[in-house]
């Protein structure tokens, strides 16, 4: 039995397939993944196609591939970003400044996994389940950082609906302005809930 396609890569990407990602990854940012061919991909990442079949046989191959990509790309970047502070606080603030600056980026159509959910998740199970599984890898990163910094599960739950609603309405708007929303929202409800933890009790 064939295993299951995941977002984590069994072993690295050979050049050619790191060309035929990438390619297709700017595609379906631009066009979305139903109207991009696999002969646009192939001329797009300058291979033949038979190359790019002999690496990517489906173009659903490719688009979990792509996915495994974006995922990575995630994991990377906030493995770097908690690598810059010891304050699960300020790492959390300075996930909605990634946020921004990707926000920024004129290439920018919207996150990669919401709108593959919304153009393939209802009628192809292999991807509603790839975007389900990095929606909770996310969430699970923001439990963690919100469990360092004592407090309680509904915060992260919150935080979570904050950089996932960010990531939508900025595909929608194309602007930043959500990730500075998310981010000053962010430190609002986590100042809250210090204060109301560093206050007296009242008899």
């Amino acid at each position: 039995m064939t295993p299951a396609p995941t977002l984590t890569a069994a072993t690295p990407l050979t050049d050619i397939q790191r060309a035929a990602v990438a390619a297709a990854d700017d595609l379906f940012t631009l066009n979305g993944i139903t109207p991009v061919s696999l002969e646009a991909i192939a001329g797009k990442a300058g291979i033949t196609t038979d190359l790019l079949h002999a690496v990517y046989p489906t173009k659903q191959a490719l688009v979990v591939a792509v996915l495994a990509w974006k995922h990575q790309g995630w994991v990377d970047r906030l493995q770097l970003i908690g690598d810059t502070t010891n304050d699960p606080r300020d790492e959390i603030l300075n996930i909605f400044s990634y946020l921004e600056e990707s926000f920024s980026d004129k290439t920018w159509r919207g996150c990669a996994f919401i709108n593959a959910n919304g153009e393939l998740g209802r009628n192809d199970p292999v991807v509603a389940r790839l975007v389900e599984q990095h929606f909770t890898e996310v969430e699970r990163h923001i439990s963690v950082l919100v469990a360092r910094a004592g407090m309680p599960t509904p915060i992260a739950e919150a935080l979570t609906l904050l950089i996932q609603g960010a990531r939508a309405e900025s595909g929608v708007h194309h602007t930043v302005q959500p990730a500075r929303a998310a981010r000053a929202a962010a430190a609002m409800l986590m100042a809250v809930y210090h204060q109301r933890e560093a206050a007296p009790d009242s008899f």
